[in-house]
């Protein structure tokens, strides 16, 4: 907290532009960060929580219930 102020002391408007810069591209990181994981849990299930389907043509069904 020190440096930051000595910062701003020395550099000014400059400086508290350069801090609001950094801490603002952090909080997007983060936020980028928590964007995608939830794309990705979305992604996930997505397809492993879906029940598993077949669709069986007709004519494969017929003929599956007159060999039995």
């Amino acid at each position: 907290m020190k440096e930051t102020l000595e910062l701003i002391k020395k550099y000014g408007a400059t400086a508290v532009l350069v801090l609001w810069l950094w801490h603002t591209h952090n909080r997007v990181a983060t936020l980028e960060q928590k964007l995608f994981n939830c794309l990705e849990r979305d992604r996930y299930e997505q397809y492993y929580t879906r029940p598993n389907e077949a669709i069986i043509p007709k004519k494969i069904e017929d003929e599956t219930k007159s060999n039995s």
